[in-house]
């Protein structure tokens, strides 16, 4: 697979022309328990080259304060997150 690159931020904002590989987006869902055993899922849009960047970026958000504090303190079971590609045209 080639990566493009496309300006980033966008030239007019910094005076300049940065650029950066367009990377996949990956869908990460992470299972979720609350202390009353109740389930559900968190899911994180992170753009990475592969699958194994994907879940460790996803990790790093799903423990940061504020994800913690979306699923309001439910664990995190990262060993069983899954990961997908998303679909065309998703931008985040």
């Amino acid at each position: 697979m080639t990566l493009a690159s496309t300006p980033w931020p966008h030239p007019a904002a910094s005076g300049h022309l940065a650029t950066r590989p367009v990377l996949p987006m990956w869908l990460v869902t992470v299972p979720t328990v609350n202390a009353d055993t109740r389930g559900g899922v968190q899911v994180f849009a992170v753009p990475a080259a592969t699958v194994q960047e994907a879940l460790t970026l996803a990790g790093d958000r799903a423990t940061a304060p504020d994800a913690v504090v979306r699923r309001r303190g439910a664990a995190a079971d990262l060993a069983r997150a899954t990961v997908s590609l998303s679909g065309h045209g998703f931008r985040v």
